[in-house]
Parts: structure tokens; sequence; C-alpha cells
């Protein structure tokens, strides 16, 4: 392999970050090179980035994704040279592309050398410190995205951030629970330097209210596709310095007042997980005529009830939603009722309705719900379906579901047994059902079965089979089909 044509395609391909092309025609010279794992390595990480997460290849190529990592990931990591205050993370389109940086002064003294060794998309950093002097860093052309760590003790760092030139090439800014409150979300998004921000996500940070002022008085945020403003515990009301902060969470008041926002519009992604928007709130967002692009929206632990998801029934007629995440409210078997009814999710990709306490008559709803036929993954953890549940999902055959997740459902051997004996198990590709009281009789009925032909990963831990029969399982021709395989208790020596 020549060094020297190796060296003219990566120079090629950290010229041209954001295009595809150089990538894959790198790996057809690879291949020509002998090298068929780092070839396919970055083709199939092209084409995971190109697919939608919903897609059925995704569990295919994640797999074989993680054993190409597994295998070659740490050869990948050693080429590239050691950099003072810098450390190589995670590989993006067939490339290392994060760095973890232990300081804004690393950054700047080491960005030129970062960017001439691999096509860095995303950069993690603590809060810039006085003395730093972020705002004089230029713009880095090929900075995507930045991610701040720790907590936030003085709030003028939030200013020495906002102000930074370096957020100018940023598609996407991420700060986790470094309690930024409403104040620093408020001089966060003040910043003239976010026109091309996609993706905003602040999650624990206790904004609260202030959020949405902010939002509606934000010049630069003209490109904004994705918002996470979830916060942490019981309705966001997260401790801090032994007591609850002020402003939390988004209410109902403030959730109406973001839905007529007109930069709602622009988002296709929203994430107000852990806040408190009662119905009223919910009843506002799905109403709004901004709300009619939204095609991800994600509400765990929001403290909804059952009678609340009427709302999704009165959404505007032009909304079509791809993922809804409803888990961790106690919906029952009203709120499954309601939903399946409801015509913004009729063409519904993703539903994730684990921990709401659904039992039969919920899942007898859900099943023949006009989304079963464009359904691609269904997780319905921690609820109550049993085996007539499942029995009644696979009677109906939905055409596209790949990925169901039930585990702890009260399933037991009968329900093992009919995800075995039907033909409608033949779309599936990956299946969780740990915890369902789950014996032997389960293990040799998967393990005889004629269905399941495209299955990838079964879960089937902590259930109460014998060593034996989980060995049984493993041999089958089901088990030697399979990239994963548990059977196994937590911390129990597999068989």
């Amino acid at each position: 392999m020549s060094d020297t044509e190796a060296r003219g395609f990566l120079a090629h391909i950290l010229a041209h970050p954001d295009d595809d092309m150089p990538r894959l025609i790198f790996a057809d010279w690879l291949e020509e090179q002998g090298d068929a794992a780092r070839a396919e390595f970055i083709r199939v990480q092209v084409e995971r980035a190109q697919l939608p997460q919903w897609d059925a290849r995704q569990v295919r190529l994640r797999l074989r994704e993680r054993e190409l990592i597994e295998q070659h990931g740490s050869k990948g990591r050693e080429e590239l040279p050691k950099i003072w205050g810098i450390t190589w993370d995670e590989f993006r389109r067939g490339f290392v592309a994060t760095a973890t940086c232990h300081s804004f002064a690393a950054l700047t003294a080491n960005a030129s050398v970062c960017w001439a060794a691999a096509p860095i998309e995303a950069i993690a950093v603590r809060w810039p410190r006085q003395g730093e002097a972020i705002e004089k860093q230029a713009p880095i052309p090929g900075l995507r995205e930045l991610s701040i760590t720790g907590q936030l003790v003085d709030r003028r760092e939030v200013g020495w951030l906002a102000d930074a030139p370096l957020l100018a090439t940023l598609r996407a800014l991420n700060i986790r629970n470094c309690n930024l409150g409403g104040d620093g979300f408020a001089r966060l998004t003040a910043s003239p330097h976010l026109g091309n921000l996609r993706a905003l996500r602040v999650p624990g940070n206790s904004v609260g209210n202030r959020s949405v002022r902010a939002l509606t008085n934000a010049a630069s945020l003209t490109s904004l596709v994705e918002l996470d403003l979830s916060e942490a515990g019981s309705y966001g009301r997260s401790r801090g310095y032994g007591r609850y902060r002020e402003d939390p969470v988004i209410e109902a008041t403030d959730l109406a007042a973001l839905a007529r926002w007109p930069g709602m519009a622009r988002l296709r992604s929203l994430t107000l997980s852990g806040n408190d928007p009662g119905r009223d709130g919910l009843r506002a967002l799905l109403r709004s005529p901004h709300v009619t692009g939204l095609k991800e929206l994600t509400l765990r632990a929001n403290g909804l009830d059952g009678r609340g998801m009427q709302e999704f029934g009165g959404a505007r007629p032009e909304l079509r939603l791809d993922v809804l995440d409803l888990g961790e409210n106690v919906l029952e078997d009203v709120g499954a009722s309601d939903l399946a009814l409801a015509p913004c999710l009729s063409e519904l990709k993703v539903l994730e309705l684990d921990r709401c306490e659904i039992r039969l008559s919920g899942a007898r709803w859900l099943v023949n719900a006009p989304f079963r036929s464009t359904l691609r993954l269904l997780n319905v953890n921690d609820n109550t379906f049993g085996p007539e549940g499942l029995y009644r999902l696979l009677e109906k055959k939905p055409p596209c579901l790949h990925t169901l997740l039930m585990r702890q459902n009260d399933l037991g051997d009968e329900g093992a047994a009919h995800l075995a004996e039907s033909p409608a198990s033949n779309t599936l590709l990956e299946v969780d059902l740990a915890q369902n009281g789950m014996g032997d009789h389960a293990a040799r009925a998967l393990a005889k079965s004629k269905h399941l032909r495209n299955l990838l990963v079964l879960r089937l831990g902590c259930n109460e089979f014998s060593k034996s029969a989980a060995a049984a399982l493993a041999q089958s021709p089901l088990g030697k089909r399979l990239a994963v395989l548990e059977t196994t208790n937590p911390g129990e020596i597999p068989f």
C-alpha cells in the first residue's frame, strides 16, 4: 500500500469533510490494496449516516459496525498523532471524528494539528475559564459539533462562550447537566454566532420558562431543526445545592408560548422530557399552526395521563409524526386507545411506550391502529401485554416491524411459543423478551422454531432457563444464526 497515495486520499477527505464521495472512493482503493476490513468499515458508517434511524438496515449495519470497531478501532486511533491536551474518541463515516480537549486553551493551541490529522467534526471541552481568551478563537472550518462539560461556576463563563466566533461553524451544540439555568440559556441564545446551528441540546439545565422567552428573542437561530429542553428527575425537578432550583421546568403556559414561537415551524425534532406540560400544554403544542413540520416528539416522564392522549386526536390535520416517545407516563389502556385512533400518528415509524402501565385491552387497540402498517420499532418494555397481547400483535402481521422490545410483559412460556410459531416473526431483526418469567419450555420452543428467519438479536436475560436449555438454544439453527443471544442474568457466567 502506497503511503503517498493514502495521504493524497486523506488530504482530499480533509478538504471536503461533508462529502461522502471521497470517503467511498478511498474505500474502493483500500479494498484494491487488500484492506477489505477498513474499506467495509467506511462503507458501513457512511451508509448508517445516510439512513433514517428507523430503517431496518440500521440493525445489521450497527452490529457489523460494532464488530469492526472491536477488531480494528484501537488501531485506527493509534495511527493518529499524540497531541497534548487532546484525546481521540469516536469514529464517524469511517474516520475518527470526535475528540475531547482538556481545555479551550488546548483546542486553540492544537486546532490546526488536529484537523490536519483527521476529519474532526465534534469536540468536547469543559467550560471556558478566565484567561483562555476564547473570544479571540477564530472559527474552525471543520468544527460542526461542540459539547460543553462540567458544572457552570461563574455566569460570566456563558458570556465568554456566547461571544466566541468559534460558534459560527457549529451545527450542533450540546450542554448537558451544566447548571445553565434560565438566565444562562437566555445569554447563550442571544449569541450572534448561531446562524448555522441546526441542533441545540441543553438537557438537565433547569432552563424553565425563561427558555421560551429566550427562543422568542433569539435573532440568530434561523437554521434550528432540533431542540432538546428535557429535564432530569420527576417532571424535571432535579435537586441542586440542597434545595429545588428556581423555575426548573416548562409548564403548560410556557409550552403554549413555545407553540406560538414562529421558529417552531422549522423544528423537525423536539424533546421535552421531564417537564410538566400537562394536558393543556400538550393541546397547545399539537394544535399550533407552527407544528406541522415536526417529525420526532419526545415527552418522556412528563406526568401525562391516559386522558391527555386525546389531544393527539385533535392535532393539526397536516401533522404526521415519524417518531413518538411517551415512555414513563402513566397512560394505561385508555391512553393506548386514543393514540391508536390519532390521525397524526397514522404514518408512525417508531413508538416508545415503555413503563406506561398498558395491559391487554390497550395492546388490542395498539395492534389494530393504522400505524401497524408503517411501524418499524415498537418499545413496550415494562407493561403487561401478556401472551395474548403478543399473539394479537403477530396475528396482524405488521409488515415493516423489525424491532420489538417487550421486556417484562408477563409473556411466560406461552408468549415465547406464540413468537416461535408465528410466520409474522420472519420480519423481526431484533427482539427483547428479558424478564418475562420464561422457562425451559420457552427455550425449547424457540430452538425448534421454523420462523424468526431474519432475526439477528434475541435478548432473553433474567428469565428462568437452565444452563442445558440455554445451551441447546444457542446450538439450535436459530441460535447459530444470531449475532447476539442473551440468556444469562447480569453477572452470571454464560453456559
